[in-house]
């Protein structure tokens, strides 16, 4: 087991938050705020607001 085993990166910035995530081998949840459009990404879910990845993260154990 690695540190990485169950974790998760939430953020709403692709590069730093869900790309940082995704190279340490956590799970990704990226909150879209609009300010990525039309920008490919690999996040393991894409939501809306903060209560949307809590909702995530607590229906995902």
């Amino acid at each position: 087991m690695t540190l990485a085993d169950g974790g998760w990166m939430v953020g709403d910035h692709l590069v730093a938050d869900i790309g940082g995530g995704r190279a340490a081998g956590l799970r990704t949840v990226w909150i879209d705020r609009g300010t990525w459009p039309d920008q490919e990404h690999e996040a393991d879910h894409v939501v809306t607001d903060v209560l949307q990845a809590m909702e995530i993260l607590h229906a995902v154990r």
